[in-house]
């Protein structure tokens, strides 16, 4: 588990002048006086966990990764054309309807504020009287966390407010700040990303106490994803090489399965995952997944349904291929009923009318309730290399042996038969071929909905995707942004503009 301080909810409190609906709050002097904190290590190291460790997260129904209603991945694999979920109150967000006001669309933007707690809190650090190596690092996870923070609100909502140092400090004048531009966005994600990887470890490795904590290996593929939502293949390339270096220690477990698996948990695979631990921090994968009759060791597990994987993207699987062992297509309920795809989609209200199941991670014998303590990965290496074989191909527009090797290492992984650059009649059959390799590989994992946005191909995608479930859509190239919820609209007083299309 990462060695980080558990802290009371007071001292939460003074991460303070919180940048709230676009709105500086005042810090709670009457809570804790500022004077006297922070002025330890043991104060750094709190204030650096309530605003990045505690955040980038999936526990139970918090955290930014958290796998019930608003997780940011969840949502973001629900405007892909992979998902599809039991629960119909969600159809806005798989058939790309969604307005401002939404559920599970706007539930993000209140992580904005976190961004200013950061800004707050590593000038406190900073002039704190400790070791200056743990300052160092300590500062350096606090840009990382905000780096890996803002990419992922600037993905889902485009630039957000950045507001400076001087205006934090000074929140009795409710400064309103305007929404940054995309260079200005983009800016600040990378230096901090930069600046951060210079100080941070390439990695931690299974039993060291600080697994877990930010490194230099998350700098680097933070950077490999912000160039690449960028387009700027020369620079994700330079990155995906980066993380490929030996320092770092990643590489392929060599069967899928068992990189989800409890005893397998903090493998080399690994780039980043949210920890779970008994009695600290769960996730709740399988009750968002399972059907209630589905069969489980042990049965006391919660299952409501939920979270499926479309059968048109099921359909795209080559048989053979491991990564289905990971998914059920079907299954002897416990209430006797047998579930196949050709029985389920007699009836909307059958368990597996909308799709398969996402099993994904290992059910934890372990498991009384609804929570799961295997760690949720977020990054990992299979996602770095597939990258970069991407980058490769669009850099040069020319499908390169390279770029099907580092292809090659993921599908063989699979049990699937290598490609030969005959395989590929252009660099079009290529990307196609690897981005389905990728969502076959990713799925759950968030990044279909980039790997579509960044292809040009998410419009069409969704329009298919809602025609085949005879559904109606409004998607278009503004949907490739969430709307601001109008909250935040209404207290901008027109200085916060919205997307556009909304």
């Amino acid at each position: 588990m990462r060695k980080i301080t558990k802290i009371h909810i007071t001292v939460l409190f003074v991460l303070l002048a919180v940048f709230q609906s676009c709105k500086l709050e005042s810090e709670m002097y009457d809570v804790i006086n500022a004077s006297i904190f922070p002025t330890t290590a043991t104060d750094a190291a709190a204030l650096v966990t309530g605003c990045t460790y505690n955040v980038l997260v999936s526990n139970g129904y918090s955290g930014i990764f958290t796998v019930a209603s608003g997780g940011i991945i969840t949502s973001a694999e629900y405007a892909s054309d992979i998902a599809e979920c039991q629960w119909r109150d969600r159809e806005h967000v798989l058939y790309a309807r969604w307005q401002t006001g939404n559920s599970y669309i706007g539930d993000g933007w209140g992580y904005t504020r976190y961004i200013s707690s950061i800004a707050l809190n590593i000038d406190r650090i900073s002039q704190i009287s400790m070791d200056e190596n743990l300052k160092n690092k300590y500062i350096a996870e606090l840009r990382c966390g905000r780096a890996f923070l803002s990419f992922l609100l600037y993905d889902y909502y485009g630039p957000i407010p950045l507001p400076d140092l001087e205006t934090l400090k000074n929140p009795l004048l409710e400064t309103i700040l305007p929404r940054a531009t995309e260079e200005e966005m983009q800016a600040f994600i990378e230096t901090d990303l930069i600046e951060a990887a210079k100080v941070l470890p390439y990695s931690y490795k299974k039993g060291d106490s600080d697994y877990g904590r930010f490194t230099k290996g998350l700098c680097q593929m933070l950077l490999m994803k912000l160039y690449m939502y960028t387009k700027q293949w020369d620079k994700a390339e330079a990155a995906g090489r980066e993380i490929m270096k030996p320092e770092y220690g990643y590489s392929l477990v060599p069967r899928y399965i068992d990189i989800f698996s409890l005893a397998n948990e903090k493998n080399a695979e690994t780039i980043y995952s949210s920890i779970s631990k008994q009695g600290y921090a769960q996730h709740k994968w399988h009750p968002h997944c399972l059907p209630s009759d589905f069969p489980t060791d042990p049965p006391s597990v919660v299952k409501w349904g939920g979270n499926k994987l479309s059968w048109d993207f099921i359909h795209t699987f080559e048989a053979g291929d491991q990564r289905l062992e990971t998914i059920s297509t079907g299954y002897d309920g416990i209430t006797g009923i047998t579930h196949t795809e050709e029985l389920d989609r007699a009836n909307s209200s059958n368990q597996l009318y909308y799709g398969a199941i996402p099993l994904k991670y290992e059910i934890d014998k372990a498991t009384t309730g609804e929570d799961n303590q295997i760690d949720l990965i977020i990054y990992r290496y299979a996602d770095a290399i597939t990258l970069l074989s991407e980058a490769i191909v669009r850099k040069g527009n020319v499908v390169t042996q390279e770029a099907v090797d580092l292809l090659n290492r993921v599908r063989t992984r699979a049990g699937l038969q290598a490609y030969t650059l005959s395989s590929f009649a252009d660099t079009r059959d290529f990307l196609d071929k690897l981005l389905l390799e990728r969502a076959h590989e990713l799925y759950y994992e968030g990044s279909r909905r980039q790997d579509l946005i960044r292809d040009g191909s998410w419009v069409e995608t969704m329009k298919n995707k809602a025609r085949n479930m005879g559904q109606t859509t409004l998607v278009d190239e503004n949907r490739q942004r969430f709307p601001l919820p109008q909250s935040v609209i209404n207290e901008g007083k027109g200085i916060i503009k919205q997307n556009p299309g909304y």
